[in-house]
């Protein structure tokens, strides 16, 4: 503790890195260490590249593992599915790049939801994207062919939020997340996921244009050479 305080009052950034240090290896147990070794071996199956960047040294690659451990424990990573959740997600990416800590953490999380049956976050995310490029193919939305029931309803309520409030991407992205944690609670509540239900059409809404006008364009010519007409009237 002197020593501390003396590094503190000192500014001495050398000694507080170094009792930093030591704590932090302090919290690291033997089956801890166990599992992020195999974790870190498997990924750098999967991601090469890092070996070039920022994993090039055995000190790199003990202090990023000391910094994982960490991570993990703060956010509740403690079973051996939890990291298989995780390394499924990370033999799903198209990228070379490594993860970071708390991208792995969010494939990690997922384990539930796949237990439970549902798509991940980024499935839910790839969904979104094919909705929004293929919707005008289909009358409704629930012709649409979702892969799963779930995706219907995140999918309509994200993007009414995002036309709403003109969401980036990433809010998109949280968005989400958002929603799936709320289907993962209601499944766990024992509540099932209802299938996609056609909406009732608004009859508050003014007929169409071919109805009042079932001329179509005919009809919207005959009306503007009218009203051209009544102008040049009125000219003269």
């Amino acid at each position: 503790m002197n020593t501390l305080i003396s590094a503190v009052n000192n500014r001495d950034s050398g000694v507080l890195a170094s009792i930093m240090d030591h704590q932090q290896k302090r919290v690291v147990n033997a089956k801890a260490e166990e599992l992020v070794d195999a974790l870190f071996e498997n990924l750098l199956l999967i991601f090469p590249a890092v070996q070039n960047t920022v994993l090039k040294t055995a000190d790199d690659v003990a202090a990023m593992k000391r910094q994982w451990i960490l991570a993990f424990a703060e956010n509740g990573i403690r079973r051996v599915d939890q990291l298989r959740a995780g390394m499924r997600m990370a033999r799903h990416q198209e990228s070379d790049f490594w993860p970071s800590c708390g991208k792995f953490i969010s494939w990690c999380c997922e384990s539930g939801r796949v237990a439970a049956g549902l798509p991940s976050d980024e499935d839910v995310m790839a969904e979104f994207k094919r909705y929004t490029r293929n919707h005008y193919r289909y009358s409704t939305p629930e012709a649409y062919p979702w892969t799963h029931d779930v995706m219907y309803w995140v999918v309509l309520d994200v993007r009414r939020l995002m036309h709403k409030h003109n969401y980036t991407e990433g809010e998109v992205s949280r968005s989400i997340k958002s929603h799936m944690g709320k289907w993962e609670r209601e499944l766990n509540a024992g509540r099932a996921i209802p299938e996609p239900v056609k909406q009732l059409a608004d009859k508050r809404r003014p007929p169409a244009a071919d109805i009042l006008d079932p001329d179509g364009l005919a009809g919207y010519e005959r009306v503007g050479k009218a009203f051209l007409a009544h102008l040049r009237e009125k000219s003269t």
